[in-house]
């Protein structure tokens, strides 16, 4: 086998891994982002929801894309005995995406406990949309970030390795 014929066998198995790795990486992450989620309710002025153990959460709004029925919710939510929780608002949001709907990530919190929790929203339009929700799930931002790095890399060295590929062939002839 020539050098060449060695390169593009190396060219075309460095794709096939690569191409691998990006389905499994992709495939990943939506399980991940699924995965989170611990709570998913109606968006209504008053709502009661479990979390099933202590510590930090996020709390999304989701809706159709392009929507506009979120602009002016305030939130104010207790924990189990009465007292509030505080809600710390997100300088940079996450939002996750479909084809259809749309996550936005609005507000963080600790839980100091498991239980039922009562979320109060002020703000709701009286025309919004019946499919809204607010979503509650565990941190996820730092997994995803390391996600969709992983996903630009390995869709990098597929295109390389997959142009490389047809200039070794071009080449040939």
């Amino acid at each position: 086998m020539r050098l060449s014929e060695s390169w593009l066998v190396a060219a075309v198995a460095l794709f096939l891994i690569a191409a691998f790795l990006l389905a499994r990486t992709i495939r990943s992450l939506i399980r991940t982002m699924r995965g989170s989620v611990v709570a998913s309710i109606p968006l209504r002025d008053v709502q009661t929801f479990s979390l099933p153990h202590p510590g930090p959460y996020d709390l999304y709004v989701e809706g159709t894309r392009f929507s506009r029925d979120f602009g002016a919710l305030e939130f104010a939510l207790s924990d189990p005995a009465g007292a509030p929780v505080p809600l710390q608002r997100i300088l940079f949001r996450t939002t996750v995406s479909s084809v259809s709907r749309v996550r936005l990530l609005l507000r963080r919190f600790a839980a100091p406990g498991a239980g039922t929790f009562t979320l109060r929203i002020t703000g709701i339009k009286p025309d919004q949309t019946p499919e809204n929700r607010i979503v509650f799930a565990t941190p996820v931002t730092a997994r995803m970030v390391l996600h969709i790095l992983a996903i630009i890399t390995l869709a990098m060295l597929a295109i390389a390795s997959l142009v490389g590929s047809i200039l070794m062939l071009i080449s040939r002839t």
